[in-house]
């Protein structure tokens, strides 16, 4: 059985470490290689930085990192509850060119900034305390706490991007901003998707800790499950990055028609 572990442990660094190796040459992508550099790709870039993050720590817990080296516990920072925010203001930016960030905007990332100020407080620690911080607030109440309010904040801004791009498609006619909205209605439903299977995680993860106050040494299949739907998350947004941005412009104009068919 400790074989057995240590295999999937193996597995599961090696995935991740070269999934998130993609997602940040995607990213770098979106910030040097594209033309031009709108708002758009600089907000596609973050949410692709965002989930490698995420990932990153997410393998160290599950796959034992942060028991082997308890130095790097709180590393790398969990910034999910910018997700939401930023794809939802990407959806914006790239629906409507002219679109720009107004202060009004910072309060969509109110909770990352609380969380990350957080996560930064946490590691900043001593040793002897950040060691009581990890194995009790950290893995009974916040991880599980902030894992929730992933979940809603993510869903909420994936079915308010949702109604933008329906409302768009319901204005545009044949043109270049019906196809933008038929590519991000697909990749919407998609990221909610993979959300939902997250979600399975929290459920479990939530009353084994929470309810009945029991740290998760010994990771169930749903937390591999949840893992996976972080990966398949990234990987998607790393393939619609390319295709939206690099390939779909340069080919030739397609029968808009058959389009609509073919996305809803």
């Amino acid at each position: 059985m400790v074989l057995i572990r240590w295999y999937i442990e193996v597995f599961l660094f090696l995935l991740a470490g070269g999934i998130i190796t993609y997602g940040l040459i995607s990213a770098m992508g979106m910030w040097i290689m594209a033309r031009p550099r709108t708002l758009a790709m600089r907000l596609l870039a973050w949410c692709l930085i965002l989930l490698c993050s995420a990932i990153g720590h997410e393998a160290l817990l599950l796959g034992g990192g942060y028991d082997k080296l308890p130095s790097l516990r709180f590393l790398p920072i969990y910034m999910t509850l910018a997700v939401g925010p930023v794809f939802f203001h990407y959806v914006k930016a790239r629906l409507y060119p002219a679109f720009r960030m107004r202060r009004q905007d910072i309060k969509h990332f109110l909770p990352a900034v609380g969380q990350i100020s957080a996560y930064i407080a946490l590691w900043a620690q001593p040793e002897v305390i950040k060691d009581d911080l990890w194995n009790g607030f950290y893995r009974y109440y916040l991880h599980p706490v902030e894992n929730l309010f992933f979940v809603i904040t993510g869903l909420a801004y994936l079915f308010f991007a949702h109604r933008f791009i329906k409302h768009e498609m319901g204005v545009r006619k044949k043109d270049e901003g019906l196809l933008v909205a038929l590519r991000l209605k697909r990749t919407t439903k998609v990221i909610a998707l993979f959300l939902a299977v997250y979600a399975g995680y929290l459920v479990d993860d939530t009353v084994r800790r929470l309810l009945l106050l029991r740290a998760q040494t010994d990771m169930t299949w749903l937390s591999y499950v949840s893992f996976a739907s972080l990966l398949g998350m990234l990987v998607w947004l790393s393939l619609f990055a390319w295709l939206n941005e690099f390939w779909w412009p340069r080919r030739h104009k397609l029968n808009f028609n058959e389009l609509k068919k073919k996305f809803h």
